[in-house]
């Protein structure tokens, strides 16, 4: 141990010699040194890095995550290279992996295959709802019933001072008159820092500098910039049906056999079944509730095999499968046949995933007025007062044709002729109504805004907007088209519903579409515009 570890654990057992054994005090010095004495001072996992053994754990596995992977092989090759050629600087380490993505696509599956790879002990610390700082620090021993922190706890547990350390829901950690545990992460998680880490309770530094700690989390932009400066963030996206059917085949349908005490031979599920079974029902970015279906499944074919035994193998077929799953799930709604007017396939991002949004717009006999429905944040609304300006200067420009005969002609007054009806005219005569369902689901973002431009457009011009066609971007005021994020996920909505373009901003064409996978790239068409008149012009018929 070090020095003031030894210096400090000395002094308690002098303190402790002098004290009489029934005295509170010396309770309290017992179940200390008690504690300390577990902590595995020298003990490390003798194993030596191999980036080979990690790759080929990650293949068994995962399927598809390829940039994931080869971020994580990346970490460990640095990691290897250090220790080959005996280079002992502590900032040497590199930064802290995070990894994010929507839930049930493998975060913490991934820190598994690591710890599994390396030969180590897996310590998961579930940060949820934490807001006490002393439960990462350890509360000091004045207190009753003062312990040791969690990562301290940890350690005893692994019985080895190089475990691997799961961070769970680093995005969740919540803040209260307690402190904020996020301030002690920074210390934890900092290569610089983490070599003197200071538990409160053991009054002592700790050398944390040869754990592996990984994070996850749904959401990083709760995350604090401080904390986030620290870690580097490796992201996972949504499946795409394909590869949600590859993993039930490969993994999820294997496994829970074993957990239901069947084997291949007596149960088998078709291709074109485990296929609908991903379209239809289940609604997810991961593969969380597909596992959840094919353990209903295996438990009435469980059933079965005992009531009689005369059934030798069960084949679950398109025919028979409603007799095994109740409710099928709409996950996402196919594009509508026809072309419509004032009707607009928009892309959305979610934390569980991308979806596809159908923004409405309706007009009415009125003023000019803007009506927004949707439960709308205010970016979105916004947006919506961005696309009419956007779309009135077109009108005015005569660049977006107005069939003048949609246009009500005014009463005639006293004094002056009925006055000459002008394109203009149509945004002053109508009120506007852009609704967005569902109703009760919140939304809000920028990425709406040529989507709202080309439903305002298309009801005002009475022109139809193609059925077959989605976009994303944001719209400024002089009508160019900003770039977006989540366009990974918007796609792999657009290709549920089974779209056969898609409008995206040109920078995000430049330099996002290498993440796009390779059967969304072949179904697809995606076109970069810059402006609104790009849109306009590709959308509406």
């Amino acid at each position: 141990m070090s020095e003031d570890a030894y210096k400090e654990i000395s002094k308690q057992i002098d303190k402790l010699s002098r004290m009489h054994p029934d005295s509170s005090d010396a309770s309290m010095i017992q179940s200390y040194l008690d504690w300390v004495i577990e902590i595995p001072f020298e003990k490390t996992a003798k194993k030596k890095l191999d980036i080979l053994d990690v790759r080929a754990q990650l293949d068994r596995d995962h399927y598809s995550l390829e940039k994931p992977k080869e971020r994580i092989e990346e970490y460990f090759a640095v990691r290897e290279l250090i220790a080959r050629r005996g280079i002992k600087d502590k900032n040497a380490k590199g930064a802290i992996l995070c990894f994010a993505g929507p839930p049930g696509v493998g975060k913490t599956s991934l820190a598994n295959s690591i710890a599994t790879a390396l030969k180590r002990e897996l310590i998961r610390i579930a940060l949820g709802g934490l807001e006490d700082v002393n439960e990462l620090r350890g509360h000091r021993r004045t207190y009753i019933g003062a312990m040791p922190g969690r990562i301290v706890q940890g350690l005893i547990e692994a019985k080895e001072m190089n475990p691997v350390v799961v961070l769970d829901e680093i995005d969740k950690v919540a803040r209260s008159y307690r402190g904020d545990p996020t301030a002690v992460l920074l210390e934890i998680l900092d290569p610089e820092q983490n070599n003197k880490f200071r538990d409160y309770y053991l009054n002592f530094n700790l050398d944390l500098s040869k754990v592996i700690f990984i994070a996850t989390a749904n959401n990083i932009g709760s995350i604090p910039a401080p904390l986030r400066d620290r870690m580097e963030f490796i992201f996972l996206n949504s499946y795409t049906p394909q590869e949600k059917y590859e993993i039930a085949k490969k993994y999820l349908f294997p496994q829970e056999l074993k957990k239901h005490g069947l084997k291949h031979s007596e149960v088998s599920i078709t291709k074109a079944t485990m296929e609908k079974i991903v379209a239809n029902y289940t609604r997810e970015s991961g593969v969380r509730n597909l596992r959840r279906r094919v353990a209903e499944i295996l438990r009435k074919c469980a059933k079965e095999l005992l009531v009689d035994p005369s059934i030798k193998k069960i084949t679950i077929n398109h025919k028979n499968i409603s007799d095994y799953l109740e409710k099928t799930v709409f996950e996402i709604e196919e594009k509508d046949k026809t072309n419509q007017i004032g009707q607009v396939n928009g892309l959305a991002w979610t934390s569980v995933g991308g979806d596809v949004l159908k923004i409405e717009a309706i007009k009415i006999q009125g003023k000019g007025l803007l009506q927004l429905t949707g439960s709308l944040g205010d970016v979105m609304k916004e947006s919506a007062r961005i696309a009419q300006s956007v779309v009135k200067v077109l009108i005015d420009n005569k660049k977006l044709n107005i069939p003048l005969s949609i246009i009500p002609k005014s009463a005639k007054t006293k004094d002056a002729e009925t006055p000459k009806v002008t394109p203009s005219d149509v945004y002053r005569r109508f009120d506007l109504h852009i609704h967005v369902p569902e109703g009760a689901t919140p939304k809000d973002g920028p990425s709406a805004g040529i989507t709202m431009a080309t439903a305002i457009a298309s009801i005002l011009s009475n022109k139809k907007v193609r059925s077959d066609v989605a976009m994303t971007g944001e719209l400024t005021l002089s009508g160019k088209v900003l770039p977006i994020g989540g366009l990974k996920e918007k796609l792999i909505a657009a290709f549920k519903a089974k779209i056969k373009t898609v409008l995206i901003p040109k920078k995000n064409y430049e330099r996002d579409l290498e993440d796009i996978p390779e059967e969304v790239k072949e179904k697809m068409e995606f076109i970069p515009v810059t402006k609104i008149e790009e849109v306009l012009k590709h959308a509406l018929v």
